[in-house]
């Protein structure tokens, strides 16, 4: 904890502009409470640590709110708590909503009446444990802003770039209207990384910009990215290619369902190879991630199924797309749904009537771009 209760019932903050040996000194005078139990806590002014409070032994409120803190969680949240308040904003560090029973790291209240909760995540949180907090917030009026640790892998500098992002960080990812990014903060870097735009490619792997900003560089409320350039899209979709013909290569050589492979079997019924596939089939679209598999193998299974049924793209009904999805043994879903009804009108955009047919590349990436920039439009 960064924040105590005095013996003269003073609300006492740790900053890190005070040298220690001025609060060895006040360690001293003084005795300092919990400000949610009340139990009295030690404050601990170290070498490894930053100097922080600690319960004198495990209670439940530690195990509630403290949770073993980092060197990093102290830190991080200290930097963004006096970030805030070089921004002359009204921010409260480790603030108490007895109403909810929970404390944000940090609590910011805007001149424009908005109140925010900043939760600078280093530990790992359970989806439900997550999703729960973050509706006790939003219940109340509050805007969650869930910023996790910088993972420490080699991808900080600029630029475009795959990445993988395990379960735990994809969480965090936040929408806007035209884009899916993630924010998250390295305490000992002074260093926000941005991954903005992010398109999903299999599984965890995405393709993403990177961007770093400086601590001294950041606003309130947060910087969000701006929109791909059409130039930035075509690295996007180059590298999106790239990668599904390096998927393609394993996919065929380590097949292990035989004729039952629907992928293989779909390519065989259209009369289509691994190296024959137009261009149109494999391509990123919103909602790819709900889907199984790389989306060359649901695309390629959906024209098969469309011959099988003698179904008609400009036509499709979501009656079609429900027996599409129970026939290729995809969860069917709200996103599901919507992730084949726009690869239709994709297709029906591309004038696309045959899987034969052949689509300039410059008019896909032209109709792609326009479908990626409306990714999340009316969220």
């Amino acid at each position: 904890m960064l924040v105590a209760i005095t013996d003269q019932n003073e609300r006492f903050v740790i900053c890190s502009s005070t040298p220690k040996a001025i609060y060895k000194k006040i360690r001293e005078e003084r005795t300092f409470f919990c400000p949610q139990c009340k139990q009295p806590v030690q404050f601990k002014i170290g070498s490894v640590k930053i100097p922080h409070f600690s319960h004198l032994s495990n209670n439940d409120c530690d195990l509630r709110f403290s949770e073993g803190e980092s060197e990093a969680h102290l830190l991080g949240k200290q930097q963004l708590y006096e970030l805030f308040q070089s921004l002359q904003l009204n921010v409260e560090l480790e603030s108490y909503l007895p109403f909810i029973k929970q404390r944000p790291d940090l609590l910011v209240k805007t001149s424009k009446d908005n109140t925010f909760a900043i939760e600078f995540q280093c530990s790992t949180i359970s989806k439900e444990k997550y999703l729960y907090r973050s509706k006790g917030y939003l219940d109340n009026n509050i805007i969650p802003i869930w910023i996790p640790y910088t993972p420490e892998v080699k991808y900080f500098e600029s630029g475009i770039t795959k990445i993988s992002l395990n379960e735990q960080l994809r969480q965090f990812i936040q929408t806007t209207k035209t884009q899916l990014f993630l924010i998250t903060y390295h305490p000992y870097k002074k260093q926000f990384v941005y991954f903005s735009n992010l398109l999903h490619v299999k599984d965890n792997r995405y393709i993403t910009r990177v961007q770093t900003l400086d601590l001294n560089q950041q606003l309130f409320p947060f910087y969000l990215p701006k929109k791909l350039t059409k130039l930035e899209f075509k690295q996007y979709f180059k590298t999106y290619v790239d990668t599904k013909k390096q998927f393609l290569k394993y996919r065929l050589h380590f097949s292990r369902k035989g004729v039952n492979d629907l992928f293989l079997r779909s390519l065989y019924e259209l009369r289509l190879t691994l190296s024959s596939l137009p261009n149109f089939i494999g391509v990123p679209l919103r909602g790819n991630e709900s889907m199984k598999g790389f989306a060359v193998e649901w695309q390629a299974a959906l024209f098969y199924f469309m011959q099988l049924s003698g179904s008609v793209y400009g036509s499709i009904e979501k009656q079609d797309i429900l027996h599409f999805l129970k026939w290729a043994g995809i969860d069917q879903s709200d996103r599901t749904i919507a992730t084949v009804h726009e690869y239709c009108n994709l297709i029906k955009k591309l004038s696309i009537h045959h899987v034969q047919d052949s689509v300039d590349d410059g008019q896909l990436i032209d109709v792609l771009y326009d479908q990626f920039l409306a990714l999340n439009n009316g969220n």
